[in-house]
């Protein structure tokens, strides 16, 4: 599904919630109080926005072939034709993620992850944020002999999926899963430790991954970090309803770009990568 759709659609889920929320107080209050009046007016707000919502669906998934978003997904449907189809193993994650919406980065956030892990010779990768493994698995095939990842996810039952697929793909003799909150595991590991450090976990908690990882970098390492346009919505004119999410990344994505002690840029692929090095 094209990006604008997805985001579109997330918006609308969220404006749905508020009407079904705002009517489940309405039936369990009776009379004309100010709250019913004011819960009737939210309904009819967010209904409006729903309808609008609907409407750039409709057009995102009938956009002329000219438009520059359907430009863009040309683009992407051409690359993926001359780059080749994943291997089965990496394959199957995609279909697992998107049936059992399990968050995963785009294919050619895999690819970048895949080449920028083999530039670096990195011999020691830390990931937080393990999921089913499929960025994992990307950046494992990338590992020269004896050179290992260390992924952070305190979910135990998305990781022992993981794992498996990591024994279909061969890799798994070179990962380490800990299953335990990314901010512990992060302040117990040794300074200058790690090549290639790749954050994908909580938005929330970015700011504090950042502050605790880049110590962890040897010089000349990198950080390398997802979902820095989190759909569309960090570009957005700022709104007091923005979700946190929304407000940690454009804070995160400052913090990023004005550390003192990286070099950093953010590409507009997948979903917005930020790509780093270590200078201080």
């Amino acid at each position: 599904m094209r990006q604008d759709v997805r985001t579109h659609a997330h918006d609308l889920n969220g404006a749905l919630g508020v009407i079904l929320a705002s009517a489940d107080l309405h039936v369990h209050r009776n009379g004309e109080s100010e709250d019913n009046r004011a819960a009737f007016s939210l309904i009819m707000e967010a209904a409006r926005k729903a309808s609008g919502l609907v409407e750039k669906l409709a057009g995102a998934a009938t956009a002329d072939e000219a438009g520059m978003d359907s430009a863009y997904e040309r683009d992407l449907d051409y690359l993926d034709r001359i780059a080749g189809s994943p291997d089965p193993v990496l394959a199957d994650l995609e279909r697992s993620g998107r049936l059992e919406e399990i968050p995963i980065v785009d294919r050619e956030t895999g690819r970048l992850l895949e080449v920028l892990v083999a530039a670096k010779s990195a011999q020691r990768v830390l990931e937080l944020g393990t999921a089913y493994g499929y960025s994992t698995v990307w950046m494992a095939k990338a590992l020269a002999p004896g050179a290992r990842i260390v992924t952070i996810d305190p979910d135990r039952e998305r990781t022992q999926i993981a794992h498996g697929f990591f024994q279909r793909a061969g890799v798994a003799d070179r990962i380490e899963i800990r299953n335990a909150p990314a901010l512990d595991v992060l302040a117990e590991l040794p300074e200058k430790s790690f090549d290639v450090i790749f954050i994908d976990a909580l938005k929330e908690e970015y700011s504090g991954y950042l502050r605790l990882a880049v110590p962890l970098l040897k010089m000349a390492g990198m950080v390398l970090v997802d979902n820095l346009l989190w759909g569309h919505r960090a570009s957005m004119q700022p709104s007091g309803s923005d979700a946190d999410s929304v407000k940690a990344i454009r804070t995160f994505n400052e913090e990023f770009l004005g550390h003192s002690q990286l070099l950093a840029t953010i590409i507009p692929v997948g979903d917005g990568v930020g790509v780093a090095t270590r200078i201080r």
